[in-house]
């Protein structure tokens, strides 16, 4: 869904039925508590439900650049005195500083804030100012994974609604790999990625091949690929106590010598993430891997264009699986409209507006029974070389096992991290032990 390694960050996008300037002073919805959602319940009163959103949630009409689901024009169909105003921020970052200006004021929040799953560690410490949506989950028939649900709920209180997950396969440009002597079917791509054992060091030894071959970049940032790493610990940053571990945690320096080594050999790009320089790297030759969750297909699109041919997608993905990303839906108390916004999050998770996001868009579903819908299964992509991927995110998605535990302070600690890593990769203006010692001092700053 601020520096580069945060989750789901999006360049400017366009969505919705209406899509507006991101203020640090949000838009409260319009009307009374208890207006009704919609003229079943008798009520005419129009009710306007501010919505915040960021990147390619998939939820609007579908434009030019972004691919959308056209929900809310369903929804406002289906309840005449609703109008639905969504804004789309440049940046999850961005999203998240407005967002925590209105909670920490008691004022200005939008009706409902689509959260990065970095975000709700936050959020669940401050479960009081947002409505529990588990009725209303429940008379929509949601139903989420059940680590998903987990993640937005405290205290028995469900304050979060799963969007998406994030299930992470590996895309590559099968033409690059043609090039460098490397197989191009997915299934043997897979194969000479380490097939079901494959591990980081099987991951780097393609690359080292790639790179050998042609004296490029195997891949395109050493954040993302620290992301995909550092997601597969369960206690990586902060421990279930609160403790945070980060600096003197082994498999983090580990992960972190491993990823700044294989790019100092020559097999990042040198890229950060979300920059222009990034999202032109996908439709030049500047790398030929990427950790790819379901939801950053949209972004590969976007940025290669719907008619570049090239990509592809391996199912497989060093240690086994991993989850990076993946959203949620809350509303604040605060809200004028809390009882009409409340019931749209939960029509907008509920299984079968999942399954539509996904078919419309690449956003694979938090919902078991969304994951289970034969259009869902059967779904193809011809912008990855009509890749199976609805059944690939599927077996990505069944061979997730850990689901990294985030204390409230991961988020700036993955930040400072990402940054460390950027200093050595992109800007090369410290070796990895000067980095590192600063991304040491960094944490201590944080706590």
């Amino acid at each position: 869904m601020g520096s580069s390694i945060r989750t789901r960050r999006g360049l400017a996008a366009t969505a919705g039925i209406a899509s507006i300037t991101l203020a640090l002073t949000a838009c409260g919805g319009g009307g009374d508590n208890d207006a009704a959602g919609g003229d079943d319940t008798g009520s005419g009163e129009q009710v306007t439900i501010n919505v915040s959103t960021f990147n390619a949630p998939g939820f609007g009409a579908p434009t030019a650049d972004k691919p959308g689901a056209d929900l809310w024009a369903e929804y406002e169909k289906d309840h005449p005195n609703v109008k639905i105003v969504e804004t789309v921020a440049d940046s999850s970052d961005n999203a998240r500083a407005a967002f925590n200006t209105a909670i920490s004021t008691g004022t200005g929040a939008y009706d409902i804030q689509m959260a990065d799953i970095d975000w709700m560690p936050s959020i669940t410490a401050l479960a009081d100012q947002f409505v529990d949506l588990a009725p209303y989950a429940k008379e929509a028939k949601g139903d989420w994974l059940d680590w998903k649900t987990a993640q937005g709920t405290v205290d028995g209180k469900q304050i979060g609604l799963g969007t998406d997950i994030g299930p992470e396969g590996i895309c590559y440009r099968s033409d690059l790999f043609e090039a460098a002597g490397l197989p191009t079917d997915r299934a043997e791509v897979a194969t000479a990625f380490g097939g079901d054992d494959a591990t980081w060091d099987s991951f780097f030894e393609l690359g080292a091949q790639y790179t050998a071959a042609t004296g490029k970049a195997f891949f395109d940032s050493s954040a993302a690929i620290f992301q995909g790493m550092v997601n597969q610990i369960e206690e990586s940053h902060v421990a279930k106590d609160g403790t945070i571990i980060a600096t003197t945690n082994p498999q983090v320096k580990a992960d972190y010598d491993q990823v700044t080594t294989a790019a100092l050999a020559g097999q990042s790009a040198g890229l950060k993430q979300w920059t222009d320089d990034w999202s032109a790297g996908f439709k030049t030759d500047a790398f030929a891997v990427s950790l790819c969750p379901a939801w950053l297909v949209n972004n590969i699109k976007g940025n290669a264009g719907e008619d570049f041919v090239g990509w592809d997608i391996a199912d497989v993905f060093p240690g086994g699986g991993g989850n990076w990303g993946g959203s949620f839906l809350v509303v604040p108390e605060q809200s004028k409209v809390k009882e009409e916004a409340a019931k749209l999050a939960a029509w907008i998770t509920a299984p079968e507006q999942q399954a539509k996001v996904f078919l419309a868009a690449s956003n694979f579903p938090s919902s078991p029974t969304a994951q289970a819908d034969p259009d869902v299964a059967a779904k193809t992509d011809p912008f990855l070389n009509d890749a199976p991927v609805g059944k690939i995110f599927a077996n990505r998605a069944k061979a997730v096992t850990v689901v990294p535990f985030k204390g409230a302070q991961y988020f700036d600690i993955q930040t400072a991290m990402a940054d460390a890593l950027n200093r050595v990769d992109v800007d090369k203006s410290q070796t990895p032990e000067q980095s590192w010692d600063q991304w040491v001092n960094d944490v201590k700053a944080l706590s």
